[in-house]
């Protein structure tokens, strides 16, 4: 089954904000609703549903690095599958896609990250799919990119 980003909808909403980590996750990334609720403060920030199928399995949320400068490159900002879903293989497979549609989406060539330091499973997530650490810390978090070949939106 493959993983596909949606629009947040209406039919859709109520269902993401309830999506959780496990309780010793939570240190980890910040509540859905926190992220959704974010795009009123920062419109450029674009939120997403995750699906396998016809089934919500987590929620991920893209940002401009500098919004006045798009050729700096795009964020993944929060990235989360719920914990019910997770073991599956489906939070690589909703990393890629997110990266994809950042390339095909914003055509950039850069993709950025940040990463909690004790989350050694995200980073190694992230570091077997293409990202490097920069040295650099945001907000306490180690920051991670990747470089990708922008493609023209359909």
């Amino acid at each position: 089954m493959t993983v596909d980003l949606r629009l947040i909808t209406a039919e859709n909403f109520r269902a993401v904000v309830k999506l959780e980590v496990l309780p010793e996750q939570s240190g980890f990334v910040a509540p859905n609703v926190l992220g959704i609720a974010e795009t009123y403060i920062y419109p450029e920030a674009e939120p997403r549903a995750v699906y396998s199928g016809d089934e919500l399995v987590g929620f991920v949320l893209f940002h401009p690095i500098d919004r006045d400068k798009p050729a700096e490159g795009h964020c993944i900002v929060r990235l989360m599958i719920a914990h019910q879903f997770q073991g599956r293989g489906l939070g690589r497979q909703a990393l890629e896609a997110a990266v994809d549609w950042i390339a095909r989406e914003r055509a950039v060539d850069r993709v950025r990250l940040s990463v909690v330091p004790s989350n050694e499973k995200a980073r190694g997530l992230y570091r077997s799919a293409g990202f490097v650490e920069t040295g650099e810390l945001d907000d306490g978090e180690l920051v991670m990119v990747r470089s990708v070949r922008p493609s023209s939106a359909s």
